[in-house]
């Protein structure tokens, strides 16, 4: 078992992957390339946890058991109420394809304490105020706050953070992993995760990620007489959090922008006035009145750059030598072992926008893989997370690709 860990990143990915190794004794070195933890995409003024389901597909099945792990870990860490609130959430039938959806998921017969169908008249007494949509309602669905959240984490005795350094290479050594900043090393380990989102791909030069950075833009609203009435999350084509967080502001967001950036260009992080319209719209699909009534009491915002893959899965597990295996292709019919694996070199990255909700999960994923322990996902949502499978699948190996969870962590 691994007695020292490198985290690159200090996100939600990096934090809960520092913090899930950290738990289990391990010494963790989290190396952040900003001055603080949790300063790009996991550093909104609110995240919302909440799955959005679509029937009994895998994609539902990974989206409903990352919102309960994720829901019973925040519980666990006993955080204050201005940090994290379980106060629900409506996902509205605005139109007929939502309708139908939320139709769908509610035949499915989950519990009544994960999901309920509601009227809209059921709906206006949940939200406090008035809702012309039916919706689903999660009752245990919550907002967290994300800097709070990862600063918490990474505050465990094990974990020291080495903040301002941009790791640019990583060498594989017989004893373990060097990392490095522009020829200075940082650390040594004996087990590496790479947890920095977009800017994983680049200290991946030969293993195809196929990430892709999304702009999105939340708004912050001044909150009214009315709209303090709202009592829960809700949720159209974007998200209305209530007012309680500060008793003064609502998060409305937010924007869906796929943005293709060169590894160097910086990222712009300008507010603009079609996302804030864009985000308002949205509002007044959830309700026209709120729209009425907040719609000029916008004082500011944020953007961010979520990192999501071509399929829209994560990149979670161990690594392989992409270079290597691209000169040496193994058979169809090989095995997992005969793949080069890069033994003890991990990913946890590209959530997109649902990364509170799902990194915690995958973190503890990982953490059972390097510590050898029952993974907490069935295979085949292990292997449907696998961060190899656009190159396997590119050198003909998709079948191996599936069975890598089953033969190759589980014989560790």
């Amino acid at each position: 078992m691994a007695n020292s860990a490198i985290v690159i990143g200090g996100g939600i990915a990096g934090s809960s992957s520092a913090y899930a190794l950290a738990k289990r004794g391990i010494k963790v070195t989290l190396i952040e390339r900003n001055a603080e933890i949790a300063s790009a995409a996991s550093g909104n003024p609110l995240a919302m946890l909440y799955p959005r389901l679509s029937g009994d597909d895998l994609s539902s099945q990974f989206a409903l058991d990352s919102y309960l792990y994720s829901l019973a870990f925040y519980q666990s860490l006993n955080l204050p109420a201005s940090d994290f609130s379980m106060c629900g959430m409506l996902q509205l039938g605005f139109n007929a394809r939502e309708l139908s959806r939320i139709k769908k998921v509610a035949t499915r017969n989950y519990p009544t304490s994960v999901l309920q169908y509601v009227s809209h008249n059921e709906a206006s007494t949940i939200a406090g105020i008035s809702i012309d949509h039916d919706a689903l309602y999660f009752p245990t669905a919550a907002w967290i706050q994300p800097k709070n959240l990862c600063h918490y984490l990474t505050q465990h005795p094990n974990i020291t953070i080495i903040n301002t350094q941009q790791v640019n290479q990583l060498i594989k050594q017989a004893q373990g992993f060097e990392v490095y900043s522009h020829h200075h090393l940082l650390a040594t380990a004996d087990v590496l995760i790479i947890a920095n989102a977009n800017d994983a791909q680049q200290l991946l030069p030969d293993l195809p990620l196929q990430t892709k950075a999304v702009r999105g833009q939340v708004s912050v609203l001044d909150s009214t007489i009315n709209s303090r009435k709202v009592n829960t999350i809700i949720c159209s084509d974007g998200y209305l959090s209530p007012s309680a967080y500060t008793a003064q502001s609502h998060c409305l967001g937010a924007s869906f922008s796929d943005t293709q950036t060169t590894s160097t260009e910086p990222l712009d992080l300008t507010l603009t006035e079609a996302d804030h319209t864009s985000n308002l719209n949205k509002l007044n699909n959830i309700s026209p009145a709120l729209y009425q009534d907040l719609k000029q009491n916008l004082t500011g915002g944020r953007v961010s750059y979520r990192c999501s893959t071509s399929d829209y899965w994560p990149l979670v597990g161990e690594l392989i030598d992409g270079a290597n295996l691209t000169k040496n292709p193994v058979r169809p019919s090989a095995s997992s072992e005969s793949l080069p694996w890069l033994s003890g070199l991990y990913i946890n990255a590209a959530h997109g926008s649902k990364g509170f909700t799902s990194a915690p999960l995958c973190a503890e994923l990982l953490a059972s893989m390097i510590c050898h322990q029952p993974l907490p996902v069935s295979n085949e949502l292990a292997c449907q997370l696998n961060p190899n499978r656009f190159l396997l699948k590119a050198l003909g190996l998709k079948k191996l690709a599936k069975t890598i969870a089953s033969q190759h962590k589980n014989s560790g």
